[in-house]
């Protein structure tokens, strides 16, 4: 058996465009790993580059497809790249020839010139190109930032939906549906914003606002999702909460002080929910709701679109982390030694019940595993202390527990 990468993302460019290694290396930090940043948590899915030519064909070497499950071509077509024939004839016959009939490969090409759209004698214009060629700043850095910021937008917002098999955002590729996608699709995810009605319900209702009103159709991949009054909350809130609802608290003043509101988080904990959490605490609170942690938070600026991005990284990495984790357990037959459970997210004290409920199903837990980077050995310290009988291990360090 061999890994199969559950995604696997390549980044096209000319070597002449002199921003092209700088658009590369962005979606290299934010989908595999930030190099400046050595024990950040990290999305870890696979980036490689197609820039250098080869001698003989003056366009890059082929993609091997068969190596992911998933894979998404980036094309930073430039005026470079428009112009060469060399490289109009690798995207025609490399690229547009052998994913045209794979919905699990995925065109996304970026427009930095008016022209991109006849590259390949305008087989592209039936893709959904990401048109940043209209974005425009007389300082060139600004522009250069801004144009990054869309592009990260929507390679979050394409990629959640590829890992979900649902089609891109305005592509017209035909009969995909057949093949298990759908274009037109109900949201995947349910997006609950957790909130205090006190001083929170303002920036929830634009949270969920923003989504709605998004030209880049959000709304078909969150369903925002409201607990209905008429129902008994604590039924209800158990019945809605899974691995596909993602979740948004809104840390306020009176937040940790709501029953309800510790009762979302503690639900989407138990549940294994995406979580996100957003700073706006104006005055302090007198006492912090403890299993807030271990999640990623981000302080309230104005920044509704990073809001969203940040939720987008959570369910991109909750499907991406599963599926290669399982893979890796399988590749090594970890799975044959161990009762093994899997998380996205590093483990905590809170996944004690998790690992004790399986223990009741007399499915004795002895490998959990999560994403590299590894715990501290303080933190470790403290899970083994209360499970010495589970070992917690990252893909980097499970050699050590190989049968």
């Amino acid at each position: 058996m061999e890994y199969s990468s559950p995604l696997t993302i390549y980044v096209i460019w000319h070597p002449d465009f002199k921003d092209g290694k700088r658009y590369a290396d962005l979606i290299y930090q934010t989908f595999n790993r930030d190099t400046e940043f050595a024990l950040k948590r990290n999305l870890n899915i696979p980036v490689f580059y197609r820039t250098e030519p080869n001698e003989n064909t003056g366009a890059p070497i082929s993609i091997d497809y068969k190596e992911a499950k998933r894979n998404a071509i980036v094309v930073l077509v430039d005026e470079e790249l428009y112009l060469s024939d060399s490289w109009n004839s690798y995207v025609k016959n490399e690229i547009l020839a052998k994913i045209q009939d794979e919905p699990d490969y995925r065109l996304y090409p970026v427009s930095l010139i008016k022209t991109a759209y006849q590259l390949a004698n305008g087989i592209l214009s039936k893709f959904q190109f990401m048109k940043v060629d209209n974005i425009r700043n007389e300082n060139k850095e600004v522009e250069f930032s801004e144009r990054w910021r869309y592009i990260r937008s929507r390679l979050l917002h394409d990629l959640s939906r590829l890992m979900y098999k649902i089609d891109s955002v305005g592509n017209s590729i035909e009969n995909r549906h057949n093949k298990g996608y759908n274009a037109l699709p109900k949201p995947p995810i349910k997006l609950f914003i957790s909130h205090a009605k006190a001083d929170g319900l303002g920036l929830a209702k634009r949270i969920r606002n923003y989504i709605v009103e998004q030209e880049t159709q959000l709304d078909t991949f969150f369903d925002t999702n409201q607990i209905a009054e008429s129902y008994r909350f604590d039924e209800q809130i158990l019945k809605e909460f899974d691995e596909n609802l993602a979740v948004i608290a809104i840390l306020t003043d009176a937040y940790a002080t709501r029953e309800w509101c510790r009762l979302e988080i503690s639900t989407a904990k138990r549940k294994k929910c995406p979580l996100v959490v957003v700073l706006h605490i104006e005055k302090g609170e007198i006492r912090s709701f403890p299993y807030l942690g271990n999640t990623p938070l981000l302080k309230w600026a104005e920044n509704l679109q990073d809001i969203i991005d940040l939720a987008l990284v959570q369910v991109l990495n909750a499907r991406f982390a599963k599926e290669s984790l399982n893979e890796h357990l399988k590749l090594y037959s970890l799975d044959t030694k161990y009762q093994c459970m899997i998380f996205s997210s590093p483990p905590e004290m809170f996944n004690y019940l998790d690992i004790l409920a399986e223990d009741k199903k007399d499915r004795k837990i002895g490998l959990v595993i999560y994403p590299d980077p590894p715990l501290g050995t303080e933190e470790l310290k403290i899970l083994e202390e209360t499970m010495p009988e589970v070992k917690f291990t990252t893909p980097a360090h499970s050699f050590q527990y190989l049968p």
